[in-house]
């Protein structure tokens, strides 16, 4: 009975030994001070993997000129860095829209368009009329060669959510229909 009462005060001076180190050694938060092995092949499309501690490190400057004339960057929404080097921002304009902008690990603009989303107000043809959110109507003259991707088969009808990208030249690439 003598040996059982000396090895439990052994005990639980091991068990806070253990507790304090997992503790001071930061292993209560899930994080590690060691970075992670970059596996990504250079050639893969860049992946987001952790936000950017400081919005404004690097070029921050936002190809104003290239942006659908009377059109400002009203505020960076989101501001990340991505595997190999790469960073993507996304500004909001004050038509609504989103600039994304990709840039590589010197600062070169890898990717830019804008995306929008909005309700269809009217259907003529090809011809859309869109109240965007967060802007105002818009007409879209959506071009032939354009692949509408309509996974519900909703159709381009008043009432239906609608996203697209345009490029920096202002011609749509892509457009999407959601029910």
């Amino acid at each position: 009975m003598m040996r059982s009462k000396q090895k439990k005060p052994i005990y639980m001076l091991f068990i806070s030994l253990v507790c304090i180190s997992t503790i001071l050694s930061g292993c209560s938060t899930g994080k590690t001070n060691s970075p992670e092995p970059n596996t990504a092949n250079e050639a893969s499309p860049p992946n987001e993997t952790q936000p950017s501690k400081n919005p404004n490190n690097g070029n921050t400057e936002t190809n104003s000129e290239k942006l659908p004339e009377g059109v400002k960057v009203k505020k960076v929404i989101k501001d990340t860095k991505i595997n190999n080097g790469y960073h993507k921002k996304t500004e909001l304009l004050t038509d609504g829209g989103k600039l994304k902008t990709i840039r590589d690990s010197n600062n070169n603009i890898i990717e830019q368009y804008i995306e929008y989303e909005g309700i269809i107000m009217k259907v003529n043809g090809n011809k859309v009329e869109v109240q965007v959110k967060h802007g105002e109507n818009r007409t879209l003259n959506i071009p032939d060669e354009i692949v509408i991707e309509d996974e519900d088969g909703v159709g381009l009808k008043q009432g239906i959510e609608i996203e697209w990208e345009v490029n920096m030249d202002g011609s749509i690439q892509s457009v999407e229909l959601e029910d």
